[in-house]
């Protein structure tokens, strides 16, 4: 009888590589009190800032394709750290505003480089032209699940 990876490689690959490349960013942005969740929406928190778009739960909801739970804890983690601060939104007292601290800024001016690392790792031995078909491949991997219903 075939394996399950036999079965279904695809699908277990692609979890098994996710897995351990959150892993080791994990690992690497350790030392920094964050994680790799927590620091790709400081980075696209600081990105967002940069573009003069004015950003709360909701906008991270959507943008981050997050729930809002999930936003609530990465947001009160981020806080905790120094990373950010939540104030009252002068224009809509029901919001609040974000904003990132000279904390953050150092840490995103040194771009820490766990995920570059893990982007080495992943294509290590790979020849620019099979990291190209890689990137392309996954892309259309990625487009394709997007366009299927949650729920179906």
């Amino acid at each position: 009888m075939p394996s399950f990876f036999d079965m279904y490689p695809y699908s277990l690959y692609i979890k098994v590589i996710a897995q351990r490349v959150r892993e080791i960013i994990d690992q690497l942005l350790k030392d920094h009190g964050l994680n790799s969740s927590q620091a790709i929406l400081l980075s696209h928190i600081h990105q967002s800032i940069e573009e003069h778009i004015e950003i709360n739960r909701k906008y991270l909801e959507k943008t981050m394709a997050l729930s809002g739970p999930s936003v609530t804890n990465l947001l009160n983690g981020l806080e905790k750290a120094g990373f950010i601060t939540r104030t009252s939104n002068p224009k809509d007292g029901r919001n609040l505003r974000i904003d990132i601290t000279d904390k953050a800024k150092q840490f995103l001016s040194e771009r820490s480089d766990a995920f570059s690392k893990s982007e080495e790792l992943i294509t290590q031995g790979m020849s620019d032209a099979e990291k190209a078909m890689f990137v392309s491949l996954l892309t259309r991997a990625f487009e394709n699940v997007e366009k299927q219903p949650p729920n179906e």
